[in-house]
C-alpha cells in the first residue's frame, strides 16, 4: 500500500485578515530600534517571495499524484497570497509614511525572485529537458525556505511574544498571525518536494546556497531600513562594522529577531537525512494564537457585518 504523501494531520484554513494601519510607530518594538527595521524590513522580501511560491505550487500542481498533498498545496497557495497582500498593504499603509524607499528595498528581491529564478532564468531559454530539473529545483528552494519561516514561527510564538513586552499591537499581530501560518503549513513545500523528486543531494545542495542568501537578505534589508534612522548609531549601518552584528546578535538574545548564529544553527537541521518540519514546531501553539489573532477576528467581524446587512 502507497503511503500518503502529506505529513499534515490537522486542517489547515486560509484565514482573512484586517489591520488598521493608523498609529503604528516605525520603532514598533520600542527596546530595540534596530530589530525593528530588521523584523520591517521581511515585508519586502515576502511579498515578491511568497507570489514566487505561489507561482512554483501552481507549476508544480500538476505533477502531484497524491489527493491529499494536492489539497495540501492549494491551501499553501492561497495562504501565501493573503500573506503577500497582508505585507504589501503593512507597506504601502504604514511605511511608506515613515518615508521608506519602497523600490529601492524591492530591488534586491526582485533581481532574485523575478529574475534569477524565473522560468527563464536571467532570460537564458532552457532547453525542454532542462526544465523539470529546474522546477525541481525551485521547489526545493522554497521547502528550503519554508524550513526557515516556520523556524521563525515557532521563535515568535515562544521567544517574542512582543505584544506582552509593550510593543506595537497592530504590527505585532501582524507577524505573530503570518508565524503561526507558516508553522501551520510547515509540511507542504517539504512533502511536494518529497513527493515530486526527493532528491538527498539537491536537498543538501539548495540549502547550502539558500542558508547564506537568506542570512544576506535579512542583514541587508536590516541595514538598508536604518540608513536614514537618526535612532540608530552609525556603527550600525554597515555590514562592514563589528557594532551591527553585534546589535543583531544582541536582538536575537533579546528573542525579538533571530539572530545570525541562529540561522546558522537553524540550517544544520536541513542537512539531516532524516529530516522532516513535521518536528519542527508545534501546531496547536501556532493554532491556539490563530484562534485569538486581532486581525483574523477583525475579518471575521468585518465579514459578519456585511452578511448582517446584504441579508
Amino acid at each position: 500500500m502507497q503511503l500518503q504523501a502529506s505529513k499534515a494531520s490537522w486542517v489547515m484554513t486560509p484565514r482573512q485578515v484586517k489591520f488598521e494601519w493608523n498609529d503604528s510607530p516605525l520603532h514598533w518594538i520600542p527596546q530595540d530600534p534596530l530589530a525593528s527595521h530588521g523584523v520591517n524590513h521581511f515585508s519586502f522580501t515576502l511579498v515578491r517571495g511568497e507570489y514566487f511560491f505561489c507561482r512554483m505550487f501552481n507549476k508544480a500542481l500538476p505533477f502531484i499524484q497524491d489527493e491529499k498533498l494536492k489539497e495540501d498545496t492549494k491551501i499553501f497557495i492561497r495562504q501565501e497570497a493573503i500573506h503577500s497582500q497582508a505585507h504589501k498593504g503593512s507597506i504601502e499603509e504604514y511605511l511608506v509614511r515613515y518615508g521608506v524607499d519602497v523600490e529601492n528595498q524591492y530591488k534586491r528581491v526582485v533581481k532574485l525572485f523575478d529574475h534569477l529564478l524565473a522560468d527563464k532564468p536571467l532570460g537564458f531559454n532552457l532547453p525542454k529537458s532542462w526544465q523539470r530539473p529546474w522546477l525541481n529545483s525551485r521547489v526545493c528552494l522554497v521547502a528550503a525556505a519554508e524550513h526557515f519561516t516556520a523556524a521563525i514561527g515557532e521563535y515568535v510564538l515562544t521567544r517574542s511574544d512582543w505584544e506582552a513586552r509593550g510593543c506595537d499591537p497592530i504590527v505585532s499581530d501582524l507577524f505573530t498571525w503570518h508565524s503561526a501560518e507558516e508553522v501551520e503549513h510547515r509540511t507542504v513545500a517539504y512533502d511536494v518536494y518529497q513527493h515530486i523528486s526527493g532528491n538527498y543531494l539537491l536537498r543538501v545542495g539548495i540549502m547550502a546556497v539558500t542558508a547564506p542568501i537568506f542570512t544576506y537578505l535579512m542583514a541587508a534589508g536590516t541595514v538598508q531600513l536604518a540608513q536614514d534612522d537618526h535612532a540608530i548609531p552609525k556603527q550600525q549601518k554597515s555590514l562592514w562594522r563589528p557594532a551591527f552584528w553585534k546589535a543583531w546578535h544582541r536582538s536575537d538574545i533579546n528573542g525579538y529577531m533571530p539572530g545570525p548564529v541562529w540561522f546558522l544553527k537553524t540550517s544544520l537541521r536541513f542537512f539531516k537525512p532524516s529530516y522532516h518540519p513535521y518536528y519542527e514546531a508545534s501546531t496547536e501553539r501556532a493554532q491556539a494564537y490563530l484562534a485569538q489573532s486581532a486581525a483574523v477576528l477583525a475579518s471575521l467581524r468585518s465579514k459578519s457585518s456585511v452578511t448582517e446587512v446584504l441579508s
